[in-house]
């Protein structure tokens, strides 16, 4: 026994205490994929030609081999009419219009969008490409070019997408579930590609999901279930190095057999901010359907699928299928079509015209209405208290859990309803929220003794004073804590969070030591003297 100390065993038995996982949850970043075999992009500059209107033409008759190919010019042109001609062993296909949807794209508030452009058309293996570019009124369309890419293969393109995971209603008590999805890794996305452009390696996000907008790719309808991975990834390519977008610029996908893809880097269940409507981004997911549905109709399966999505993005947010939001100061449906916010025939005639059927679908998944208990408690408290969600109702280790702009609430059977804020939202994310020692919460937080602030969890407490900040104490050296009179204890306040030493855990407090042996599965108090 040293001069300056004198050691008091206190013995508690039982299991042993897990140390803190000390990573606030969040979604993973999404592995490096390799690159597909045999994949390239070329960009052919269209030149001036002269005659009765201005335009710009390209002729390559001999090319790498592509499958997708878009054109591009600078932003400040105008009124631009584009088409293209591909050949296919040594045969030119007739000459097609491509979209001019400058209308797909970034807010004009963000770093994005560095060229107008058309929607990218896929046309299958081809080998030859004519392209023009002209205007209505004349004007002459400098540097405008045409991009042919060819996504290349990955073993993974012939393997069929995850199977569909059972679909229920919403019980009330829990949201809508999230469907089954083809992930970025899945369909090969090559996530260096995010970081081609200038400020595009971090995704961005919006406060909250408020709104869907739906949009085709007035893409062609023919495509088979193996070339759809590849789609989406000259899509991606297409939208980074031709148009100068951060990513893809939809948040999802949907192929007409009915399987969702997931889009935009930054976690599925966030709020990623896209590239998908011009100026009505922020606040609203794109979801895309893979086709043009101008004159054909979008198949069954591609509709279902495309209500299932809405469906869970809507009912974690606690959003109506069927009202109506004021965005960018116009008022729309919180379900849209592209057309409603700007002169475009996007999502086409056809599927614009489902989006009645859309709403009321959406509305029979989700139950009708809003009623899980995190949502009951957030309006109890009052949405001026937790602000929007940001991440929207979704499961945790344990339970359930929305992080609210200024609140994280939780719910599970054993604990009940109750939240996290300030001080103690921060730490408990820091620690890891219930994967952590400490569990779901089982009170609000409340004042302790000598000017402390404690909450209550299932298997601990966080403590907060103004000296040593907010500490989490948990497991048995907690019982032994309380055990000895907490904060008014001999002890005194924690001054640490709980960490790992030889053979067990350790909390340092203002007079001593609390010492968790792992071999012994006892709890022991060291006291120091002043």
């Amino acid at each position: 026994m040293s001069k300056t100390s004198r050691l008091l065993t206190l013995a508690v038995t039982g299991v042993a205490l897990t140390v803190p996982h000390l990573a606030l949850e969040s979604p993973a970043a999404t592995p490096k994929q390799p690159s597909p075999a045999e994949a390239s992009y070329q960009e052919i500059p269209l030149r001036q030609e002269q005659g009765p209107g201005t335009f710009a033409a390209a002729e390559a008759t001999q090319t790498k081999p592509f499958e997708l190919v878009g054109i591009t010019w600078p932003e400040s042109t105008q009124q631009v009419t584009a088409k293209v001609r591909v050949q296919r062993d040594g045969v030119w296909s007739e000459w097609q219009s491509l979209p001019v949807e400058d209308e797909h794209g970034p807010d004009p508030s963000t770093p994005e969008g560095k060229r107008s452009g058309t929607d990218p058309l896929w046309v299958g293996e081809s080998e030859g490409v004519q392209a023009s570019v002209t205007t209505a009124d004349g004007t002459t369309v400098s540097d405008a070019k045409v991009a042919l890419i060819n996504p290349g293969v990955l073993a993974t393109d012939t393997e069929d997408a995850p199977a569909e995971s059972p679909q229920t209603m919403a019980s009330g008590e829990t949201p809508y579930p999230m469907p089954a999805m083809v992930s970025r890794r899945a369909w090969g996305a090559d996530e260096r590609l995010r970081s081609y452009n200038q400020d595009c390696s971090v995704p961005k996000y919006t406060s909250t999901v408020q709104a869907a907008f739906v949009h085709h790719t007035a893409d062609r309808n023919t495509y088979t279930r193996a070339q759809v991975p590849a789609m989406v990834r000259a899509t991606y390519t297409y939208h980074v190095k031709s148009r100068g977008w951060c990513d893809i610029g939809y948040n999802f996908l949907v192929d007409r057999f009915g399987r969702v893809f997931e889009g935009r880097f930054g976690g599925a269940q966030l709020p990623v901010l896209g590239a998908h409507t011009g100026g009505f981004n922020s606040n609203s997911f794109g979801i895309s359907l893979i086709g043009n549905f101008q004159s054909a109709a979008p198949p069954p399966a591609m509709l279902e699928t495309t209500a299932r999505v809405i469906a869970w993005k809507f009912d974690a947010n606690y959003r109506s299928p069927v009202t109506t939001i004021v965005m960018n100061n116009k008022r729309l449906y919180t379900i849209s079509g592209h057309r409603d916010t700007k002169a475009t025939e996007c999502p086409g005639n056809q599927l614009y015209n489902k989006l009645g059927w859309l709403r009321q679908r959406v509305m029979v998944l989700i139950g009708g209405s809003v009623s899980t208990p995190i949502y009951r408690f957030a309006k109890q408290v009052g949405f001026a208290s937790t602000g929007q969600p940001f991440w929207g109702e979704h499961r945790t280790k344990t339970g359930w859990a929305t992080y609210f702009a200024t609140r994280d609430i939780f719910y599970s059977q054993a604990t009940g309803t109750h939240s996290t804020v300030g001080v103690f939202r921060s730490k408990y994310r820091q620690l890891g929220l219930d994967a952590s020692a400490l569990g779901l919460p089982i009170r609000e937080y409340g004042k302790g003794k000598r000017g402390t602030l404690i909450q209550a969890f299932r298997s601990g407490a966080l403590y907060w004073s103004k000296p040593y900040g907010t500490h989490p104490v948990a497991g048995l050296i907690y019982r032994s804590y309380v055990a000895l009179g907490a904060e008014q204890s001999r002890l005194g306040l924690p001054m640490t969070d709980m960490y790992a030493v030889t053979n067990g855990i350790r909390q340092k407090y203002e007079r001593g030591w609390l010492t968790y042996n792992a071999h012994q599965g006892k709890v022991y108090v060291t006291y120091r003297n002043a």
